[in-house]
C-alpha cells in the first residue's frame, strides 16, 4: 500500500492541493466525476478499502480517496469511467505557473 501511495503521490498532491485552492473549473470536473463514481458499483462509502483511513468514500479499485482523486486532473478512473485531463509533463507546467 505504501509503495502505491509513493507511486501516485503527484496526483494526490495534485488532489490535496486542488482540494485546498478551489478553481471553478476543477470544481466541476471532480463535480462530474463524482457523480459517475456514487453510481459505480466499486465506490467504497465504509472506508474499508481506503489507502488512508477515514478519507471514504474511496474506489475500491485502487484504495483513493474520491474527494481527491477526483480533483486530480492527471488522474483517471482505474475502470475507464472518466480519463486525466493533463499527463505528468503539463501537472508539473501547471504547478510552475
Amino acid at each position: 500500500m505504501l509503495k502505491e501511495i509513493w507511486k501516485n503521490r503527484k496526483q494526490i498532491a495534485e488532489g490535496i492541493k486542488n482540494s485546498i485552492i478551489r478553481d471553478q473549473f476543477v470544481e466541476e470536473v471532480a463535480e462530474d466525476r463524482m457523480s459517475i463514481c456514487l453510481n459505480c458499483p466499486n465506490i467504497d462509502k465504509e472506508g474499508g478499502s481506503c489507502m488512508v483511513p477515514k478519507t471514504q468514500p474511496c474506489c475500491s479499485l485502487c484504495g483513493c480517496s474520491l474527494s481527491l482523486k477526483t480533483r486530480s486532473l492527471s488522474s483517471e478512473c482505474p475502470d475507464g469511467h472518466w480519463p486525466a485531463l493533463l499527463n505528468e509533463e503539463q501537472e508539473d507546467e501547471l504547478d510552475r505557473l
